[in-house]
């Protein structure tokens, strides 16, 4: 193949391995070239990555607001990460934060949170092969390359929705840059499941992948074509409540395109659904980037992170790196190496130039007392940031006290002005409904010999010379004051031998 269509910025690597750590599955690109690879194997002429999925990870955003100081800012992400989130303070996070925009005058930053343990476990099969991970990205912050690459049009608002064995998650982005990523309670795997305790019955999971990859939402078979459905219409049903709230939460109007992709390929007839539903303009999350590949369909994630390595050696400070393995630096740059060589070149000086190694020597011990102390003058500076973090967090605490203080003050208020309001504006006028109660009575020949009430429920005992204009009577008021009346019900209905006349207790509560 021609050198002119290799990407220059791979040139210092011989190949990009992509990994996906949930699925097992391992590709290597190539001169424009993906294919799959079998088994991974340690090249440091290899540059490995991976991904972390959206349900490993507490995704935030904060606005610390303008004029941070460089040197608090991890502190103060640190602090409001674990107040505001409500992280569990006897464990410990990694905590990654990214500048969310390239506007100097902005303050929000995206943290991306996960358990140590949950990424070492994650990740330990691949390094058992490959000894480290250069790019460990998360999996939402994959989309940006569709952006870098010129892919997509960087001046709209758009969500994504991919769904993978073990997690689903709808991501959202506007002008390019990332905004709001949330899983959903619908893997594939949990579609199959939640798909054999509808039908009462489990099903063979081969098989219905297959009718689900091959025919989708649109099977020959109606009852699964009617419970696929009923499933779609409740993840739906979850898309839309996460779109609104990214709409209002950041400030966005109208989301132009819907971007529906899964690991197994695209789902036939999720767009037009997906359109149907929530009324945006939807299309297969299906792009190759130019990349040459013979499978009729590759996991989209391993285009992205393909795309998102040669960003990263592009520009390693716009992606974010949650990998605890980075690449070990050359020998000069390891502290082994650096004390090795320091070692072999002290002791040449030694043996050539006594009063030189005397010198440096001296050197060292001069250089040790002035490290003793910028240590004690660090170690003075973090006591005070220390003390000014627990000032603070002493008042966070004040202030949430007096916060949920004042939010019982105010529900209290709220209850009794709602009480008040209900009673002056909504109450109903007894003598109102007494008084189309009695016209209503003159209208079906019914009479009322003598009416109680209580509250909001009228006692009414009623005579008439026919049973069926009671019963008639009955029938009406029921149809016409349908919304007002909570209940209606006569007991009986008795003939009196004395006057020949029909009795009843009719009992009518009102709303």
């Amino acid at each position: 193949m021609s050198k002119e269509i290799i990407d220059p910025r791979i040139k210092k690597f011989k190949k990009i391995i992509t990994v996906d750590p949930y699925f097992q599955k391992n590709y290597e690109y190539k001169n424009q070239v993906l294919k799959p690879l079998e088994k991974l194997y340690l090249d440091n002429k290899n540059f490995v990555i991976s991904y972390i999925q959206n349900r490993d990870m507490i995704i935030a955003s904060f606005d610390l607001g303008y004029n941070i100081d460089e040197g608090e800012l991890d502190d103060l992400i640190y602090m409001k990460a674990y107040d505001e989130l409500g992280l569990d303070t006897e464990k410990e996070y990694s905590i990654t934060h990214q500048k969310a925009s390239n506007d100097e005058n902005s303050g929000v930053y995206h943290l991306f949170i996960s358990e140590p343990e949950t990424i070492d476990e994650t990740i330990a099969p691949i390094l058992e092969k490959t000894a480290y991970i250069d790019l460990l990205i998360p999996a939402p912050i994959l989309y940006r390359t569709l952006y870098t690459s010129s892919t997509l049009e960087a001046n709209e608002a758009h969500c994504f929705i991919y769904f993978t064995m073990s997690d689903a998650f709808v991501t959202v982005y506007n002008n390019g840059e990332f905004l709001y990523s949330k899983s959903l309670e619908f893997s594939l795997q949990q579609i199959y499941e939640k798909y054999c305790a509808m039908i009462g019955e489990r099903v063979d999971e081969k098989e219905f992948f297959e009718v689900l990859e091959a025919e989708g939402l649109k099977a020959t078979d109606s009852s699964f074509q009617q419970n696929i459905m009923k499933l779609f219409s409740e993840i739906f049903l979850q898309i839309n409540d996460i779109i609104i709230y990214a709409k209002r939460a950041y400030g966005i109007d109208t989301i132009q395109r819907l971007f529906l992709g899964s690991i197994k390929g695209p789902i036939i007839g999720l767009g037009d659904y997906g359109y149907n539903y929530l009324g945006i303009a939807t299309f297969n999350l299906d792009f190759n980037f130019d990349i040459k590949n013979d499978a009729w369909y590759v996991d989209q994630l391993q285009y992205m992170m393909v795309q998102s390595g040669l960003d990263f050696i592009q520009n390693p400070s716009k992606i974010v790196n949650l990998t605890p393995t980075p690449r070990p630096p050359v020998f000069a740059k390891r502290a082994s190496g650096q004390f090795i060589i320091s070692t072999v070149v002290a002791s040449l000086l030694a043996l050539g130039w006594p009063l030189y190694y005397i010198f440096i020597s001296y050197s060292t011990d001069v250089y040790n007392i002035t490290l003793k102390s910028k240590d004690r003058e660090l170690s003075s500076i973090a006591s005070k940031y220390k003390k000014i973090i627990a000032s603070k967090r002493k008042v966070i605490n004040e202030n949430k006290k007096e916060l949920k203080r004042l939010n019982s003050m105010f529900d209290s208020k709220a209850k009794t002005l709602t009480y008040i309001h209900n009673k002056k504006v909504n109450y109903n006028l007894k003598s109102n409904f007494l008084n189309q109660f009695a016209h209503d009575l003159i209208d079906y020949g019914v009479a009322v010999e003598e009416i109680d009430s209580n509250e909001d429920l009228f006692t009414l005992s009623v005579v008439s010379d026919d049973d069926k204009k009671i019963t008639r009577y009955i029938k009406y008021i029921s149809k016409k004051y349908f919304d007002k009346i909570k209940k209606i019900d006569i007991k009986r209905i008795s003939l009196s031998d004395e006057d020949l006349l029909y009795r009843g207790i009719l009992e009518v509560s009102f709303i």
